[in-house]
């Protein structure tokens, strides 16, 4: 199957069969010989669709110093990116679900700053009655405010520089033994 950018979908949401199958998690570990085997060529067959993807570069580049993807992504395992990692000195945090918790029914995302300002300008209100000032749950509040005193009590240090897009496909192509250059990236 050839995507192109103009379809603008990647390989990997067209061919969920093959990027959702259990075997291509890392925690899944095929016990018998045929189940190795057909971790084998899903792992295969995946790697040569991503690696072919014309969004490969993007995909990669986030799936490295974005997000602390699981899974398989940009023609690695969680193990490779975790070597690819390594190898560049990127440290990438899980994802903070906590943030993505406190939607208002609106669709709209409950912010730290709405929390605090509301309890900076009600100080002897209970916790309470922000939640229902905000529509959220009490938890949400309480949630929101220990973020608060967190991000207040953090040192504010510079965020270290990122890889190029050439430093993370060099990494790639020694991790993986995948020869694949930037210009070649560029090019798909």
């Amino acid at each position: 199957m050839t995507i192109t950018t103009a379809n603008r979908v990647p390989a990997c949401a067209l061919l969920t069969e093959l990027f959702q199958h259990p075997y291509l998690e890392e925690d899944a570990s095929p016990g018998n010989a045929e189940q190795r085997r057909l971790h084998v060529s899903l792992t295969a067959r995946a790697t040569e669709v991503c690696a072919s993807c014309p969004f490969f570069g993007d995909c990669l580049e986030v799936a490295v110093s974005g997000h602390d993807v699981a899974g398989f992504a940009a023609a690695t395992t969680t193990r490779q990116r975790t070597r690819i990692r390594n190898l560049l000195g990127v440290r990438v945090s899980p994802d903070d679900m906590d943030a993505m918790i406190g939607i208002l029914s609106s669709g709209r995302q409950i912010a730290t700053h709405d929390v605090v300002r509301l309890r900076r300008a009600h100080p002897d209100e209970p916790l309470d009655f922000i939640a229902q000032s905000l529509g959220c749950s009490l938890s949400t509040v309480k949630r929101h405010l220990r973020r608060a005193r967190a991000e207040a009590a953090e040192p504010t240090t510079l965020a270290p520089s990122r890889p190029g897009r050439a430093e993370i496909i060099a990494a790639f192509v020694s991790v993986t033994g995948i020869r694949r250059t930037a210009e070649e990236v560029e090019a798909a």
